[in-house]
């Protein structure tokens, strides 16, 4: 009988940007209860100000009422969050030089410069992929961004071993990680 081969570490070096920090801002307000509501009360304030217009008497206070709080929900609210994610990539330090992951059967080892942070694999909470990142939660509040474009040839590799390393302490995972439970690379 052979033994089964263990993988080796696997390394890569990411540099954050715009596409990808805003995808995670917005999917991290936008799953969450304030930012459902904020998508159905703007909905709402949109549809009664149809129903305000198209009324016989249409008055202006309602019409200005729910304009305002359709243009705040379903406009202004997305804007700010993305500014925010652009604000952020200007100042934050840690978003203005690369990082490094390196995927070891043992743990997740996160090198920004001259520091680095070892992440066993039995803290990360929750693994969520869309088409610009993965975000690799350690709490409800704080995760590691990798751009999904940065990695490149390494994609399937990478997903597969964060999926796989983590797959015994069951992290929450988005649909499209679901794939890779079955498959080791």
């Amino acid at each position: 009988m052979g033994e089964a081969i263990k993988p080796t570490a696997k390394s890569i070096t990411v540099n954050m940007n715009k596409k990808a920090l805003t995808d995670f801002v917005l999917r991290s307000y936008y799953c969450k209860f304030s930012g459902i509501m904020s998508i159905f009360l703007g909905l709402g304030g949109l549809a009664f100000l149809i129903w305000n217009l198209m009324s016989e008497n249409p008055v202006l206070r309602n019409t200005l009422l729910f304009g305002a709080v359709a243009v705040i929900c379903l406009v202004a609210n997305p804007l700010t969050l993305i500014a925010k994610a652009k604000k952020q990539l200007q100042t934050n330090p840690s978003y203005k030089a690369p990082v490094t992951y390196e995927f070891r059967p043992e743990n997740l080892k996160i090198s920004l410069g001259e520091e680095s942070q070892e992440l066993e694999w039995n803290n990360i909470y929750r693994l969520r992929a869309s088409g610009s990142m993965v975000a690799v939660y350690t709490s409800p509040y704080h995760a590691f961004v990798i751009p999904i474009t940065e990695l490149g040839e390494d994609k399937a590799i990478v997903l597969s071993r964060l999926v796989q390393y983590t797959k015994e302490y069951r992290p929450r995972l988005s649909g499209n990680l679901k794939q890779y439970l079955s498959s080791i690379q």
